[in-house]
C-alpha cells in the first residue's frame, strides 16, 4: 500500500501531467514518464532536459511514450548532475534489475542513476512530486528491488547498498541495520 501525500503538487504540474498524459500512449511507464517531464519543466530535481539518456534516446522516448507530443530538449545541451565515478556501475547494476516486459525500462534505469547523482532525497532529484511516485517507479520497472526493499529504506541508500553489496564493498560498520546509529537517516521520512 502507498504511503498518502504528504502535501499537494502545484496547479501547474497537475495541468502539465495532464497534458503529457492526454498523448500518452498507453504504456505502463506513461505516467512515469510524464512526472518525469512536469518535473524537469518546471525546474524541479537535477535532471537535464534530455533526463540524461542523449538527445536521440531522449527523442525515441518520447515519441514512443507520448506520440504525436512535439516536446524537444533545447538544442544547447545544458547541464544536469556531475556524473561520479560510480556512475556507470549504477547504471549497469539498476538496468540489470529491469523489468524487460516493461517498455522503456533500461531507459528508466539510466534517469533513475543520473538522479542519484544529486546531493537531495532521489525522488528530489528526479523532480517527481513525491517519494510515492518513486515507489512506484521502481515497483514498475524494477519490480526485484522494490522487493528486496522490504524495510522502506530510502531509495538512494537503498540503490548505493544494494551496488556496494553486490560489488563486495561493505562500507556500514555496523552489523546490522537496527545496530546503527545512522538508522533514521536511511530509515526516516523524507518530506
Amino acid at each position: 500500500m502507498l504511503a498518502p501525500l504528504a502535501h499537494r503538487p502545484s496547479p501547474a504540474r497537475v495541468a502539465l501531467h495532464a497534458h503529457l498524459m492526454a498523448h500518452a500512449a498507453g504504456t505502463p511507464n506513461d505516467e512515469t514518464l510524464a512526472h518525469l517531464l512536469a518535473g524537469w519543466a518546471l525546474g524541479e530535481g537535477v535532471l537535464p532536459a534530455d533526463l540524461g539518456l542523449g538527445a536521440g534516446r531522449f527523442a525515441a522516448l518520447v515519441a514512443r511514450h507520448f506520440p504525436g507530443l512535439l516536446w524537444r530538449p533545447p538544442a544547447v545541451a545544458e547541464r544536469g548532475p556531475a556524473l561520479q565515478v560510480e556512475f556507470p556501475d549504477l547504471v549497469r547494476f539498476i538496468g540489470g534489475e529491469a523489468d524487460p516486459q516493461v517498455a522503456g525500462s533500461a531507459d528508466v534505469a539510466v534517469i533513475l542513476a543520473t538522479g542519484c547523482m544529486g546531493a537531495e532525497h532521489l525522488w528530489q532529484d528526479l523532480g517527481l512530486p513525491s517519494r510515492r511516485e518513486l515507489s512506484q517507479l521502481v515497483a514498475l520497472n524494477f519490480p526485484a528491488l522494490a522487493h528486496a526493499n522490504n524495510r522502506d529504506m530510502k531509495w538512494k541508500k537503498f540503490l548505493y547498498r544494494e551496488l556496494c553489496q553486490r560489488e563486495g564493498i561493505f562500507v556500514c560498520t555496523s552489523p546490522s541495520c537496527d545496530a546503527c546509529s545512522d538508522f533514521a537517516l536511511c530509515f526516516g521520512p523524507e518530506e
